[in-house]
């Protein structure tokens, strides 16, 4: 089969023909339909993972495809494939086939199509539970969203105005990014100006923060007293400094989306997912690349020109 093997940390994985995997016990094998490349496969390529994988390593924690061979699923079954390791400490999911553990198999419609399936489940159950679970929007209030262009950004925007939402305002590096914001999203273009009238001018009361950094200190600004900010991600940055007595007076709650601990809420909203989607209510970007593409994947990805997720087609 081919695969993406990764043979030194820090370079671009190699399409090369490896041997068709065996599942063992309790493990099925699934032929890959598509695979998603996110932040997480990226940090495992660069060897900078709390736990490193062995060398040579095939990547890629999430997939969605067909059972092949399996004591659990029938054969043809669509799953999604995701957890259990995979891609972590054992043989990811680009390449043509995964074995993968039965727990980390969860069966799927066949509505979606193959890139959008793959990347799916997190972004979009992310940002309904920031919207829903965490920051509990109620009609009428004014949200911002860091980093509106991507997965997460452009989900949490489209479920905040179903909430109710009187404005979501998307905040958004560039101006070619702003053009790709989901409909009814109030584009606004980061400048260091814009960060200084944000953090003068309290007139949000909730923010959604999907990139952390530094200039979260100045987006807390920007939101009223009393209000609530909702932390999801950190790539511009895994620190921020915060002048506590400023902080306390100002008087925003600092609320963390931990997914880890929302696993069976996660799952439980697959179908509603899957039925906004393929309905058209919900809207997530994909960038999809070829397998042998994958260099170029993970490099777009690194320099920020993915727009939504990214995900390999075989």
């Amino acid at each position: 089969m081919r695969a993406a093997l990764l043979h030194r940390y820090g370079q671009s994985p190699r399409i090369e023909q490896t041997e068709v995997p065996h599942p063992g016990a309790n493990e099925s094998l699934v032929e890959v339909a598509a695979a998603a490349v996110g932040h997480l496969d990226v940090t495992i390529a660069s060897g900078r993972f709390s736990v490193p994988p062995r060398l040579p390593h095939i990547g890629g924690t999430d997939a969605v495809g067909t059972i092949v061979e399996s004591d659990r699923f029938e054969p043809g079954v669509r799953v999604l494939v995701r957890g259990g390791g995979v891609g972590v400490d054992r043989p990811g999911c680009w390449a043509e086939y995964v074995a993968a553990p039965d727990t980390a198999l969860m069966e799927l419609p066949r509505s979606l199509p193959p890139a959008a399936a793959a990347t799916f489940l997190s972004p979009s159950t992310s940002g309904y539970l920031a919207v829903t679970g965490v920051a509990r929007i109620t009609p009428g209030e004014r949200v911002l969203v860091t980093g509106a262009s991507g997965a997460v950004g452009a989900a949490s925007g489209q479920f905040a105005l179903h909430a109710g939402a009187a404005s979501v305002t998307g905040l958004v590096s560039t101006h070619a990014k702003a053009a790709t914001l989901p409909q009814g999203v109030e584009p606004l273009v980061s400048s260091p100006d814009v960060l200084d009238r944000l953090a003068s001018k309290p007139m949000f009361d909730v923010l959604i923060d999907t990139v952390g950094g530094q200039q979260l200190a100045s987006l807390l600004g920007g939101v009223v007293p009393g209000g609530r900010a909702v932390l999801i991600g950190y790539t511009r940055g895994e620190a921020v400094s915060l002048d506590l007595p400023n902080f306390l007076l100002h008087d925003v709650a600092l609320l963390p989306l931990n997914m880890m601990r929302r696993r069976e809420e996660q799952a439980s909203l697959v179908p509603m997912m899957c039925d906004l989607i393929t309905s058209g209510r919900l809207a997530l970007p994909v960038h999809e690349f070829a397998l042998h593409e994958l260099p170029s994947a993970l490099d777009a990805l690194r320099s920020g020109h993915v727009n939504g997720r990214a995900a390999v087609v075989l």
